[in-house]
Parts: C-alpha cells; structure tokens; sequence
C-alpha cells in the first residue's frame, strides 16, 4: 500500500492511500475508475485500462472544468494514443498524464493549494 498523505485535508476530499486493493478516500474503497474533484468523487467512469480510454471519457474530465487535469494510469505509466493527444493539445486543454499512485499525490497537492483540479484514476490492479 502507497500512504499518499502525511497531513491532514482541508475541505475538500483526500487521497488517504492507493493498492492494488483500491484508492482511499476518507473510509471510502474504490476499486474501479472514478474522477476526483476536491468537492466530488464519481464512481464507475470509463474503462479501467488505458489503452480502452477514448475522448468521450476525457471529456467528462474536461466538463467540470478544472484548472488542471490529471489521469491516472494505473500501477505502470501509460500514454494516450498519438490522436487523443492532438486532440487535447487542439482544444487547448492541459492533461498530464501519470501513474495513478502519482496522480493522486499531486491531486492533493493541488487541492490542498485551493487548486481546481480534476484527476480521472484507474485502478492500480490490472483488470481485463
């Protein structure tokens, strides 16, 4: 298990802790993908492997609006294809793009910052 935090949250949701076991947040246990916002957590988007991620997911993301946004690769970094990648940098949109144990770290940099920040987060555990 990866302790993402060794301060306490403002008013906004917190990585506790992210495994193969599921991201913590408060007493909460996801397992499968979900976007963060600081105010928000929404369960069950998209595919829980990157390479099954297309622009109708990025644009969940890209809906709430964030200041900055962050995805999650699972336990290993991945990349997004070449044509989702143009088309982010085309919409003028800035995506970094992690393993989800760093995605979460630097959410709650983010957040803690007062940052709008959005992260969408797969599962650190493979799935098929």
């Amino acid at each position: 298990m990866i302790d993402v935090t060794l301060e306490k949250p403002g008013e906004h949701h917190f990585v506790r802790s992210v495994d193969e076991a599921g991201i913590r947040i408060g007493q909460a246990v996801y397992t499968a993908p979900i976007i963060l916002t600081p105010d928000q957590v929404l369960d069950g988007w998209g595919p829980a492997r990157l390479d099954r991620v297309g622009l109708e997911h990025l644009e969940t993301l890209f809906a709430l609006e964030p200041e900055v946004a962050l995805l999650g690769t699972g336990a290993t970094q991945g990349f997004l294809s070449k044509e989702l990648m143009i088309e982010v940098i085309r919409r003028g949109i800035g995506l970094e793009v992690m393993t989800t144990d760093a995605a979460c770290r630097t959410f709650n940099i983010l957040a803690s910052d007062g940052r709008k920040v959005v992260a969408g987060l797969l599962p650190m555990a493979e799935h098929p």
